[in-house]
C-alpha cells in the first residue's frame, strides 16, 4: 500500500441545496491492488459552516461511477481541509477508506 502525493488539483461540484462543493485532490492510495484517488470535499451550508469529507474513487479501466465517502471531524474551508487531510497518515487514510466501504444502516 503506497500513497503518492501530487500537485493540488481543485474542482467545484454542484450539490443539493445550491451551494457548490469544492473538491481538492489529495493523492492516490493502492489498496489490495486497486488504485483509489483520494479527494477532500468541502461544502458550505446556509449558515457558512463548512462540512468536510474524504472521497475515494476507484481509478483505472474499471473506475466506479460513484465515490465512497468518509466524513471527518473538522469543519474548515477548502485549502485548510486539504492541509489537515495531508496530516493524516497512510494507515489513517486506509482506515477511513475501510469505514467508507462499510454498509450504513437505513435512515428511519
Amino acid at each position: 500500500m503506497t500513497t503518492n502525493w501530487i500537485n493540488r488539483e481543485t474542482r467545484q461540484q454542484p450539490v443539493d441545496g445550491g451551494y457548490p462543493a469544492v473538491e481538492e485532490r489529495l493523492g492516490t492510495l493502492i489498496i489490495e491492488g486497486q488504485r483509489q484517488e483520494v479527494w477532500v470535499r468541502s461544502t458550505p451550508d446556509s449558515d457558512g459552516t463548512w462540512h468536510n469529507a474524504l472521497l475515494f474513487r476507484r481509478d483505472g479501466k474499471l473506475a466506479a461511477l460513484h465515490s465512497s465517502v468518509a466524513g471527518v471531524s473538522w469543519h474548515v474551508p477548502p485549502g485548510i481541509a486539504l492541509q489537515r487531510a495531508r496530516e493524516l497518515g497512510e494507515q489513517e487514510q486506509i482506515q477511513m477508506f475501510q469505514r467508507a466501504q462499510r454498509p450504513r444502516p437505513p435512515l428511519l
